[in-house]
């Protein structure tokens, strides 16, 4: 198995290197944003605000992962500059972004009535402008990705990002109430689009020259891109609908911060992984290396970050969000083991991917979907959020047992080899675990949170040190 010396190691190492960086550095800045918008949402909008979004904005998901069939991963696979691949791509595309908008349109009533909540119907129409926004983007951007460019991504995401910020506070502040997180939404969309044509210079137009090669490869990821979003949503119906929107507003806040680590940190990193281990594909012994070194440096990263953020929640939640958002913190608590789980499995896709078996990533989400959806049920329904948040981690751990079996049919490897790259960063952070919550523990009596979300109780005496 060859290591960093291996003469072709160096330039492509360097180039998924600098890659991660810069998705890095982007998931840095645009959490950094969204990080600022929700301290300042928080006091702006209530709990069932965030609610009924995030209920409308997993409904779009799902139906946009009906049709969602991976076309740009076909082009990163193909590592091919034919445009006839790169019209047809687009055109699918604006398939894709029509079909999910005139759904969208055509469930809003409905599903406003099956919910008992009449703003989930205006909510929904307005995402279909989103829908169709995101399908019209310009696919020369895929380019960016397939040659390791991730200089230019940032600055396309970033930058719509701002702009979604800037229109989100703003209405939040005018209008108080949810349809400035919906308006946030589609101007980042917009923003998005119009960039994606000012930053590359292609210019696709109406094809299905090279449609059937698409479909034939791609059939695969959008059976996953299904499963998936039923394995991430599907938390989100369930708590909206037994529990209410209030329940499902604490819910949705508590996954976005307890999984800081895997979506500002993992998921730019495994983005970087697919073009880079499609380019090792021929070499099964370096492809090997590398997927073992790339989950290291994950858990190594993210362990450590995650653990931490379990243990500041509770000063986190009171400092910056204020005394009505504290039930997040329990779940917090609870959903950051359920991220810590799913770091197993983080860079799995990626590889599965490149050696162009994505009916992998289906076949290892089957297993935690059979066990989510009726421990979400159930937990839910007899433990509320907090049995949902328990029902994620029990999925995970299935998720992640399964994934550890197929690497080990793809490449061999062992899991002792898996082991010996992850356990010293686990460890570590369970052993800063023990201790913080030891000193917090010691000192639980002396310094408490008060209900004011910017004050201590500190006693006198340790007001004159």
């Amino acid at each position: 198995m060859p290591g960093p010396d291996d003469p072709a190691t160096p330039s492509l190492s360097r180039r998924i290197a600098t890659g991660a960086t810069w998705m890095i550095l982007q998931r840095l800045a645009v959490r950094g944003i969204g990080l600022v918008s929700t301290m300042i949402l928080a006091r702006l909008l209530i709990p069932a605000d965030f609610g009924i979004v995030a209920l409308a904005t997993s409904l779009a998901a799902l139906l946009d992962a009906l049709f969602e069939f991976g076309f740009d991963l076909a082009l990163i696979h193909r590592q091919t500059n034919d445009r006839k691949h790169y019209d047809s791509a687009w055109t699918l595309s604006v398939l894709r972004g029509v079909i999910t908008a005139l759904l969208l349109l055509a469930i809003a009533k409905p599903m406003a009535t099956l919910y008992g909540d009449p703003r989930l119907m205006p909510v929904m129409m307005w995402l279909a402008v989103a829908a169709l926004a995101s399908g019209f983007q310009n696919v020369g951007i895929v380019e960016f990705r397939r040659e390791l460019q991730f200089d230019f991504e940032f600055r396309l995401l970033v930058r719509s990002k701002i702009v979604a910020f800037l229109v989100t506070i703003s209405l939040a502040w005018y209008l108080r109430d949810y349809r400035a997180l919906v308006f946030g939404i589609i101007a980042g969309k917009l923003t998005m689009l119009a960039l994606s044509y000012a930053m590359h210079p292609f210019r696709p137009w109406f094809s299905l020259a090279a449609g059937r090669e698409f479909l034939h490869f791609s059939k695969w990821l959008c059976l996953d891109n299904i499963v998936t979003a039923i394995k991430t949503r599907s938390d989100t119906f369930i708590v909206g609908k037994i529990a209410g929107a209030d329940s499902l507003g604490f819910y949705a806040l508590a996954y976005e911060i307890s999984n800081l680590t895997s979506t500002e940190l993992v998921a730019p990193i495994s983005r970087v992984l697919f073009p880079g281990f499609a380019k090792m594909a021929g070499d099964r012994q370096r492809l090997a290396w590398g997927f073992v070194e790339s989950l290291a440096v994950i858990v190594f990263i993210a362990a450590p970050m995650a653990a931490g953020i379990a243990l500041v929640s509770e000063h986190v939640v009171a400092i910056f969000l204020g005394a009505k958002w504290a039930p997040v913190v329990p779940l917090i608590q609870i959903l950051t083991l359920y991220g810590l789980l799913s770091l197993t499995s983080a860079n799995g896709a990626a590889l599965y991917l490149s050696l162009g078996r994505p009916d992998l990533i289906v076949w290892r989400n089957l297993p935690g979907i059979a066990v989510l959806i009726p421990a979400l049920v159930f937990g839910t329904w007899r433990f509320g959020t907090t049995g949902a948040a328990w029902a994620l981690v029990l999925s995970a751990a299935v998720t992640s047992a399964v994934n550890f079996g197929l690497l080990h049919r793809q490449l061999q490897v062992s899991p002792r080899a898996l082991l010996a790259g992850i356990w010293r960063p686990l460890v570590a952070a369970g052993g800063m675990a023990a201790v913080v919550s030891a000193v917090k523990g010691h000192f639980r009596g002396v310094v408490t949170v008060s209900p004011c979300p910017v004050m201590y109780h500190i006693p006198l005496w340790h007001r004159h040190l």
